[in-house]
């Protein structure tokens, strides 16, 4: 939101939304799909509110909000056209969902149904600011429970869930009570100060030499880095050397950092979620916060002591996630950039993960132009480990990002057979890359 404020109206080149498409089988029941939005809406205060940036009338500025009451919003129908081609078709939802999702509009967000012979998928998209990464993971078993009550009349089966703006006003009060002094800035203080006033940046070189920074647009790419059983395996292995599945994987990229550079420090930004209470668990909302996560993996380490190394830099980091990012910067009195960020979820407890496959459901994001971000969103699912990534968009960062993750998944599944095999793996690199 303050990005929105600092840039004013919606930059077409910096759209901020997230958003996701999953199928409803059969012919569509447009009234109850609009009844299954409309009770979803209702259920989520946060989509029923705006923010309205005001004056102080001392030169300052405040932020006020407002919230409908539920059954006061009603869904506008439009008709875009027929597409024949899914490229053109992806555009148009593209320019759709950069249109409609301003942070500083309301509503931040749009619905699009796009119909086939024998079903229909139904596409929606969010400016950040509404939703996290995990909140539109939650988004298609709630609305196909919503649509089958709308259509059989049978109630659905979902829990009630809090209110993301009781979360925030919690929030609130207990940042105020954070002040400069407090253990989470003075981590975050040794974090950036060893990194010399900034957040660190992706240890390969994205760029050519001597060339300006292309910020022409942005790669990506989604891979396999682990089957269902190797994904078993590798958090047994973890487990079996005093960590869990995130500090392992942090590991393996930690020890990816020095084959490629000889880097012996891996230094790196860890989201995590601050779902703290049961009633906030299917809330939609932002309920994520950023963790600096520091350790070394040296040449001589084995994986056991670079997983060791990994899980001491994790301690702590979920109370250091709960302080919002904003606050740390006000504390710091530092305006900082987040441009390397490794993201891991589990995402099989998720409701309706199982069903993902048939439903077709996926998760989307918007482009980015930015010369110097890399992010990595690992995760879990019941079919195994996936890292979807973007980057710079010059071909040596796709060289380089590309060459990267596929050292992690050698990496993690060498674990997964066995560490000691990594070991061996590490002792037969080039001499340059230890």
């Amino acid at each position: 939101m303050s990005g929105a404020l600092t840039r004013g109206p919606a930059d077409p080149d910096c759209p901020s939304w997230l958003g996701t498409a999953f199928e409803l089988p059969g012919e569509l029941d447009a009234g109850a799909l609009e009844s299954a939005l409309l009770a979803w809406i209702d259920r989520h205060e946060a989509l029923r509110s705006r923010l309205l940036a005001a004056n102080t009338g001392d030169g300052g500025r405040r932020m006020e909000r407002l919230t409908l009451r539920p059954g006061a919003v009603e869904i506008r129908r439009g008709a875009t056209g027929v597409f024949t081609h899914g490229d053109r078709l992806a555009r148009e939802l593209e320019e759709l969902f950069d249109a409609e999702t301003d942070p500083l509009g309301w509503p931040s967000y749009v619905f699009a149904t796009v119909a086939h012979a024998d079903s229909t998928t139904l596409c929606l998209g969010f400016d950040h600011l509404n939703v996290d990464g995990y909140s539109i993971l939650l988004i298609a078993h709630e609305i196909r429970e919503l649509y089958t009550a709308a259509v059989t009349g049978v109630p659905d089966g979902l829990s009630p869930v809090g209110s993301y703006l009781d979360f925030a006003g919690i929030e609130r009060e207990q940042m105020a009570l954070i002040h400069g002094g407090h253990e989470s800035v003075a981590r975050w203080h040794e974090f950036v100060t060893a990194n010399g006033g900034e957040l660190p940046e992706f240890p390969l070189a994205l760029h050519d030499e001597g060339v300006g920074k292309d910020t022409g647009g942005q790669f990506g790419g989604y891979v396999r880095l682990l089957g269902t059983e190797r994904a078993r395996a590798f958090q047994l292995a973890c487990r079996e050397n005093g960590g869990n599945f995130l500090a392992g994987l942090l590991a393996c990229l930690a020890v990816a950092v020095h084959e490629n550079t000889g880097q012996e420090e891996f230094r790196t930004l860890t989201p995590f979620h601050t779902r703290g209470g049961a009633r906030w668990t299917g809330s939609l909302g932002w309920y994520v916060g950023v963790a600096p996560v520091h350790f070394t993996a040296r040449a001589t380490d084995a994986f056991a002591e670079v997983l060791r190394n990994a899980t001491a830099a994790l301690t702590g980091a979920g109370e250091l996630a709960a302080v919002p990012f904003p606050r740390i910067e006000e504390l710091l009195g530092a305006r900082l950039e987040a441009r390397f960020v490794v993201s891991y979820m589990d995402m099989r407890v998720t409701p309706g993960s199982r069903e993902w496959g048939e439903w077709k459901a996926t998760a989307l994001r918007s482009r980015c132009a930015h010369p110097d971000e890399v992010y990595l969103w690992i995760s879990r699912t019941h079919d195994g480990v996936y890292v979807s990534f973007r980057h710079p968009g010059t071909g040596r960062a796709r060289a380089a990002v590309s060459r990267f993750v596929a050292d992690a998944g050698r990496l993690m599944n060498a674990v997964a057979t066995a560490p000691s095999d990594l070991d061996d793996a590490r002792e037969k690199a080039p001499a340059a890359c230890r």
